[in-house]
């Protein structure tokens, strides 16, 4: 009797639960299926329960190899080579996430073959949700594994497997393949939606929000632009401002009108401990609980510190060791931490050197405040003014709070994956590109203007400062969208180089990595060994 372990490649499948909040089942046989009452709605709900395996080291491998992210020390753990491109063939929580995304894509396909499409509304939506599901995990593997649509459509991503069968052994399609059959099931699911449950369940909106970003990394930017207006003329959700923007990370999901789609995590259920273990606990310790060893860094504080009113800041947490010493931090020519005590004045601040008492240079943001700079070692450099903090190997420490706190609990909290400020960003990007700035800058200042930012900060075709339209909307994603899985795709599909001049472990040891180019090998993940070695070599290696 064939056992519902499914595989990807050969990696076993235990399927999972009849609740989102409940343990998984051990096994379900195909007669068990078909003669079980509920048999399929626990399938269905399992394949929701599997992304909270998935979705730590989705984490992973799609943030840290970005620049909103400064490490504090050096680690054995395998999520070290995502953060320095350091690749590795046999690193494990690449590994990890590749199974668990085959795991998700295994589910949906064997849920699907046993539904009728047309039979009634319920097989319908459950087919709707889970061709979302299935689109979802091969968006990803993709990008992680495959080069941007936009540089290199015909090369390599990751293997379309439509069945369940768990010995069948696919070789890797090509970028494009990958993406027709993201677009082709999208499509369908679209037309097959027949409720909106809550945003943690597929819906058609969440459905539509993948079909324009997919047409955005595409270059579709006309589709991008249509599918964009699918969202946000719906009505069906409203962004989040001034107190209320926390709730991205304190409420539960569904309390949250802005989320499009997230992962739930239930309170004192998914993380008894606090989440020692969690997305959250590398970014800070809160109430005793996490490692707090990776921070925020540094151009990313720079940015989100120009205006003092800007809510996104508030997700930062400078961590102070001494609170009646100020101090003006720099980073000098080796991206090291370095600070003068200063001493405050009204809007001046003053430190000594040489025994000579100096001003740091003051120059207005044009809203009310200043941006402070300090001329040394024969350079401006850019202060950031903080009671003196707390560091680790002389990394200040930052912690990062966007990921932690639902309901209270120390790193409980459900992973964004659609919201509608991205929503409004694909659709600044897509007219950007298609020459509609004003559309574009209209765009990117209801992001703004809900963060708080004053009119003075906002943007306009005469303030852009030797600027394109386009950088100014990915500037924005990276302040908006910092910390849910975005930023190396945004750069390297826009055809940038990664920039990790700033304090962080990435810059220790030898031969660091400091500056990626978009059509550098490392951009993209190895294809873990396991599975090659598993494929009999059928699968192929990145270079």
């Amino acid at each position: 009797m064939k056992k519902l372990f499914i595989l990807s490649g050969v990696v076993g499948l235990l399927m999972t639960s009849c609740s989102l909040d409940k343990e998984p089942y051990n096994a379900l046989t195909n007669e068990n299926i078909e003669n079980t009452e509920g048999a399929l709605r626990a399938l269905h709900l399992g394949n929701y329960h599997s992304l909270k395996g998935w979705v730590e080291n989705w984490h992973r491998v799609t943030e840290y190899p970005g620049d909103n992210v400064s490490l504090s020390g050096t680690t054995t753990d395998n999520l070290f080579y995502n953060y320095n491109y350091k690749r590795v063939v046999n690193n494990g929580r690449v590994n990890n996430y590749w199974e668990n995304s085959y795991r998700v894509i295994a589910g949906t396909n064997l849920l699907m073959q046993k539904l009728k499409e047309g039979e009634d509304d319920d097989q319908d939506q459950m087919i709707a949700e889970n061709l979302y599901l299935r689109s979802l995990m091969y968006f990803y593997l993709a990008n992680v594994f495959g080069k941007p649509y936009t540089q290199d459509p015909q090369s390599l991503a990751v293997p379309i497997k439509l069945t369940d069968d768990p010995f069948e052994v696919l070789p890797r399609n090509t970028v494009k393949e990958v993406y027709d059959q993201i677009e082709k099931d999208l499509l369908k699911a679209e037309g097959l939606f027949k409720s909106y449950k809550s945003n943690v369940y597929a819906s058609v909106y969440s459905t539509q929000a993948l079909l324009a970003r997919i047409y955005l990394f595409k270059g579709d930017n006309q589709k991008a632009l249509q599918y964009a207006n699918k969202v946000i003329e719906s009505g069906k959700f409203s962004l989040l401002a001034g107190s209320e923007y926390n709730k991205l990370t304190v409420s539960v999901p569904e309390e949250n009108k802005e989320n499009i789609f997230a992962i739930k995590f239930v309170k004192d259920l998914d993380y008894a401990d606090d989440g020692w273990n969690t997305i959250g606990s590398m970014y800070a310790n809160i109430l005793g609980s996490g490692w707090g060893e990776m921070y925020a860094s540094r151009p990313y504080l720079e940015e989100v510190r120009k205006y003092p009113e800007d809510v996104r800041y508030k997700m930062i947490q400078p961590v102070v060791e001494k609170a009646d010493e100020l101090h003006a931090y720099y980073v000098n020519d080796t991206y090291k931490y370095e600070s003068v005590q200063v001493v405050q004045s009204g809007s001046d601040y003053s430190y000594t050197e040489g025994g000579a008492k100096k001003n740091l240079i003051k120059e207005s943001n044009g809203a009310g405040a200043f941006q402070y700079y300090i001329q040394i070692g024969g350079k401006k450099r850019t202060v950031l003014i903080d009671k003196k903090l707390a560091n680790r190997n002389g990394y200040l420490k930052y912690f990062v709070l966007k990921c932690s706190g639902q309901e209270g609990q120390a790193h409980l909290w459900s992973p964004i994956i659609s919201r509608l400020s991205e929503i409004y960003l694909i659709r600044a990007e897509a007219s950007a590109k298609l020459g509609d700035v004003a559309s574009a800058l209209k765009d990117v200042n209801v992001i703004r203007q809900r963060a708080g930012i004053p009119s003075a900060g906002l943007w306009t075709s005469s303030n852009l400062k030797g600027q394109t339209a386009l950088d100014v909307v990915l500037l924005e994603r990276q302040l908006e969208l910092a910390w849910e899985g975005h930023r190396k795709f945004d750069v390297f599909r826009n055809a940038k180089t990664m920039d990790r001049k700033y304090p962080g472990t990435h810059t220790a040891g030898s031969s660091p990595i400091l500056s990626i180019d978009a059509k550098s090998n490392i951009a993209i993940e190895f294809i873990p060994e396991q599975q090659i070695v598993l494929s009999n070599g059928v699968l192929k290696q990145n270079q």
